[in-house]
């Protein structure tokens, strides 16, 4: 898909083009297939923007098609932005129920997910939908056999228009606690799939263990300059399975051992007070 000129040029003949704003993409990959990803704190000026734009999906010459509606990104969504979203679906419901065949939805985690979730229980649209929480199985429900390739399009198209490295992004979900964060998760919660992750990172010449092991280093170095905490509970506490493998990931990352690092800097502290 290419980024559409201008807008007027999308609303007139939007296949295979997208349209990129603050807190949205919204594109059209196929006369089969609409959708949009959201991301953010929209509030009701974006989803204002948003809503225009969808009425190109009820255009006279519209054929029949699927939509995937992507908020895995979502953070929240301020109340205008909601009353807007729903005076608007309330609106053109009959409309979208002769073009709009099923909906799939990527929701978020955690309460924003709920919330999510709950919004189209109480709206009901007026066509198929399901929630899910990997987009290959979203688009594979949507009728698309083999949507590995229209995955990570859609996920580098949203990265570039949310502008900000991938490494960056990983590293607020790289944060303790560690156990159960693995590659899949992390590519979850930023609303990627792992293959799209591991791809972006070594575009940015890093990988995941790296960055993982980074941010366990990072936390490390905080309680060691910061607390008493015993090395073999801080190894547990940053998510190593024992002493021995935490003080030669921290050796490897940093050139040194996490007590010659305590020491240095205690020592540090000391010639500052002096």
């Amino acid at each position: 898909m290419q980024p559409a000129q201008q807008l007027s040029a999308f609303m007139a003949a939007p296949l295979g083009l997208y349209v990129a704003s603050r807190t949205f993409v919204y594109w059209c990959a196929s006369a089969e297939l609409y959708g949009f990803a959201l991301w953010g704190r929209p509030d009701a000026a974006d989803l204002r923007s948003l809503t225009a734009i969808l009425d190109v999906e009820v255009r006279p010459d519209v054929a029949p098609h699927a939509s995937l509606v992507d908020l895995r990104r979502l953070a929240g969504v301020d109340e205008g932005a909601y009353e807007t979203l729903v005076a608007h679906l309330a609106a053109r419901q009959a409309a979208y129920q002769s073009v709009v065949t099923r909906q799939a939805l990527l929701r978020p985690t955690g309460l924003p997910g709920a919330v999510v979730t709950g919004f189209y229980q109480v709206m009901q649209p007026p066509y198929p939908t399901q929630v899910f929480e990997a987009p290959d199985a979203a688009l594979r429900w949507l009728g698309l056999a083999e949507p590995t390739a229209l995955v990570e399009e859609l996920d580098a198209i949203v990265a570039g228009a949310m502008d900000e490295g991938v490494v960056a992004r990983l590293c607020r979900v790289l944060v303790p606690p560690f156990a159960g964060i693995t590659l899949e998760k992390a590519a979850a919660a930023l609303g990627m799939s792992a293959r799209s992750l591991q791809r972006r990172l070594q575009e940015e010449n890093t990988t995941f263990q790296d960055e993982y092991n980074a941010a366990q280093v990072r936390a490390a170095q905080a309680a060691l300059r910061d607390t008493d905490v015993k090395l073999t509970a801080l190894a547990v506490e940053v998510g190593c399975a024992s002493l021995a493998n935490f003080s030669a990931m921290f050796r490897r990352v940093t050139g040194e051992s996490p007590s010659d690092y305590r020491a240095r800097h205690r020592a540090g502290e000391r010639d500052k007070r002096r």
